[in-house]
């Protein structure tokens, strides 16, 4: 069998922009095109043809093709989990309606999980691998990562991301705190903002970005406070 392998969380990234640019603009040119042609312009007819455009680019194409432009422009594709095949429609669904509603935080999750799932992934059953790795350089091919279950006991899936969800939220609460210390009474109140209070806004959601990534590591690695692993002696 031909060995699975992964491309980096920077490449999926990518993929998303050009998705990004390109969902926007064809809606937009579908939009237009049925003005032109004086198709109906009520609410329902216009949610159509808003909906129909995004769900043949993303669902649609994910579960015909394998991927959406932007995977097939960066040479990537959409399987299974065992690696054998497309994902079904309603797979596609879930997995893009997951990816809409969490965003760059289910990306997070590609850093830690063993074969480089987001969220998205985890709940549609599928992987994101290359479709040829061959003349690609050796730090952008990536394999499945091993946990050590042979010295530790890992807690359950469920329960680690239980505890990586809370330390989500006490890190969200911890920005909160901190854009109120550092930020100037007026800005504070929503009216004029200095330039230092958006540098410092800026720096703060790196650092929130940076803290959810971090406990999102420790915390599927079974190294965190809640959901730590277990050495196999102490069974």
């Amino acid at each position: 069998m031909t060995t699975v392998t992964y491309p980096r969380l920077i490449k999926r990234v990518r993929a998303v922009l050009i998705d990004s640019v390109l969902l926007p603009v064809t809606v937009f040119s579908v939009l237009l095109l049925a003005d032109r042609v004086g198709a109906p312009g009520d609410a329902y007819a216009k949610a159509l043809l808003i909906a129909l455009p995004i769900f043949l680019l993303e669902p649609g194409l994910v579960a015909l093709t394998g991927g959406t432009v932007g995977h097939h422009l960066l040479k990537i594709r959409v399987v299974k989990r065992n690696g054998l095949g497309n994902i079904n429609i309603f797979a596609a669904s879930v997995r893009f309606v997951v990816k809409l509603l969490l965003g760059w935080l289910s990306f997070i999750f590609v850093l830690t999980t063993s074969k480089h799932q987001a969220v998205h992934d985890l709940l549609a059953g599928s992987i994101v691998v290359h479709k040829d790795p061959t003349g690609l350089p050796a730090h952008e091919v990536l394999l499945e990562r091993k946990q050590e279950t042979e010295a530790y006991v890992y807690p359950a899936a469920w329960r680690r991301i239980a505890v990586i969800a809370g330390y989500w939220l006490l890190v969200s609460i911890a920005l909160g705190l901190g854009n109120y210390i550092v930020s100037t009474p007026e800005c504070a109140r929503g009216r004029s903002c200095t330039t230092v209070d958006h540098l410092a806004n800026i720096l703060l959601n790196v650092a929130w970005l940076v803290g959810l990534g971090w406990v999102t590591v420790r915390g599927w690695n079974g190294t965190l406070f809640g959901c730590r692993r277990r050495p196999r002696e102490a069974e």
